[in-house]
């Protein structure tokens, strides 16, 4: 538009030639000869089409469908993986024999891109019906140490109330967990979700929308009663504004990064900030805050069942001579009667629970350092009844779990009594599944207090402390003789046996 002025000025008001307007302008004679010739400016459209439509080589129509089939199949693949136009021109020139330069190739992906570019249609969703979720990372301080963390992301589409929960890993047992608190935040459960096709919930990718589900993931739903929507492969856009949801999280929630002990105090942080953003952001498109929208919603979603989910991975072990199961790394302790016998291991998120004919035979915190024994001095009492010496050295034995009273206190007895004191000793830990740890702690401290290390000290001390003690009457100060001596005991009637033996005495 400029330029048309231009040389309509030079030419009818400067009186300059063609030639010479050209020269000034840096601009061919055929140019300013058009321009002269218009009487009106060139609009955008009309300079698309005298520049922008020019026609393809023949050698160029020949290549266009295949180039077009590259960038269609592209849409579908993750966005750092697709063709670049130097990619494009070299597989043709190598596959198909172009002969072209590189440049018009880059000209027609440019353009062909535009021509294929996905829409995406706005969408307003019902209360209570679905719900998107996704994965996160981020890096936290936890213990002093810098730590990547695994963020569970849910959110209602309706109302874009928002659940986020951290976890030190991506494993079956945190994706089933973080449903489980994700449907209690929000007080119900909304009839769909929708996902991406992770392994923790699809074994195999079938025809269209069809996914063989794992085991697991089917018993959630059916627990919720909700139903799975998943998303065509590559193609996380589905999803909605979930994926940019945790990115928002990640910036506004975790910057700085928050220095924490423990997941648990990460997650109570977590589960604060998702409320305050609840009533803080407004729903799109709505002057109503997400919490206002939230609480209507709550209206449209099934009620929770009555139990939570078991949200554990099972699997299945023997148990080692040295009465241990494995996990992962970590090895865990159960009663020693089942040595060689298998058994189920349900791992959850915080816990390991083990599983023998129905019936839970021990229950650790679940570890995640690496190469760690876990055990508890109960389960080897049996083993150690028959192998007394081994208490001293025994792993579960030393751990900080067990008081320092008790290892005092077998140190005692054991150089008292040899062999018999650790047997004995042994005898008294067997108790506390009558009484409880607690009442035979105290019990150890009160027989220590007498400087007595006997078996029969520590029984007559948790006879008193139960109860079962027998009350005995005490004679006043004043009654009590000083010399034992002074102190006379009347003899008994021989008169009363002669009765019962009919008067004789034999």
């Amino acid at each position: 538009m400029a330029q048309f002025h231009i040389i309509k000025y030079l030419y009818e008001v400067e009186g300059l030639s063609q030639r010479k307007i050209a020269n000034k302008l840096g601009i061919s004679r055929n140019t300013v000869s058009k321009y002269l010739k218009s009487n009106q400016p060139p609009t955008i459209i009309q300079r698309e089409k005298s520049y922008g439509k020019k026609e393809f080589s023949s050698e160029t129509k020949r290549i266009l469908p295949i180039i077009d089939q590259w960038l269609e199949e592209d849409f579908k693949r993750w966005g750092k993986q697709r063709h670049t136009a130097a990619n494009i021109h070299r597989r043709l020139v190598r596959e198909y024999g172009f002969k072209e330069s590189e440049s018009n190739i880059r000209k027609i992906v440019r353009e062909r891109k535009k021509v294929l570019q996905e829409v995406f249609i706005p969408l307003e969703f019902q209360l209570g019906h679905q719900f998107p979720f996704d994965w996160g990372e981020a890096d936290i301080i936890l213990q002093g140490k810098k730590r990547r963390v695994f963020l569970f992301y849910a959110q209602l589409s309706a109302s874009r109330v928002r659940f986020v929960r951290a976890y030190l890993h991506e494993k079956q047992e945190a994706f089933l967990d973080g449903f489980v608190h994700a449907f209690e935040f929000f007080g119900g459960i909304p009839t769909e979700g929708l996902f991406d096709n992770l392994k923790t919930a699809v074994q195999k990718i079938l025809q269209g929308r069809n996914r063989l589900e794992q085991e697991s993931f089917l018993a959630l739903q059916t627990h919720y009663l909700f139903k799975a929507e998943f998303c065509n492969p590559s193609s996380g856009n589905e999803k909605g504004r979930v994926e940019g949801s945790v990115g928002y999280v990640r910036r506004n929630a975790l910057v700085p990064e928050p220095e924490v002990q423990s997941i648990e105090e990460l997650n109570e942080y977590l589960f604060h900030w998702c409320l305050e953003d609840a009533k803080e952001r407004k729903v799109p498109h709505s002057n109503e805050l997400v919490v206002e929208m939230w609480e209507k919603e709550k209206e449209y979603l099934h009620p929770l069942p009555e139990q939570r989910f078991e949200a554990c991975r099972l699997v299945s072990v023997k148990v080692n001579k040295s009465s241990l199961v494995t996990v992962e790394t970590n090895h865990y302790s159960v009663p020693c009667e089942y040595v060689g016998q298998a058994v189920w291991i349900k791992i959850f998120v915080d816990r390991i629970i083990i599983v023998a004919q129905n019936q839970v035979i021990a229950q650790h915190a679940r570890s995640y350092e690496q190469h760690q024994m876990i055990t508890v001095l109960d389960h080897y009492l049996e083993a150690l009844l028959k192998k007394p010496r081994a208490i001293r050295d025994a792993h579960a034995f030393h751990s900080s779990d067990i008081p320092d009273v008790f290892r005092r206190f077998h140190q005692k007895m054991s150089e008292q009594e040899g062999a018999m004191g650790d047997r004995k000793f042994i005898r008294l830990l067997l108790l506390h599944r009558d009484i409880g740890m607690e009442k035979l702690t105290q019990a150890f401290i009160e027989a220590e207090k007498t400087q007595v290390y006997r078996y029969e000290m520590v029984h007559e001390i948790i006879q008193k402390l139960i109860g079962n003690y027998p009350e005995t009457s005490r004679l006043s100060k004043e009654n009590t003789p000083t010399n034992l001596l002074n102190y006379k005991i009347q003899k008994s009637n021989i008169s009363q046996y002669e009765q019962l033996t009919g008067g004789e005495m034999k």
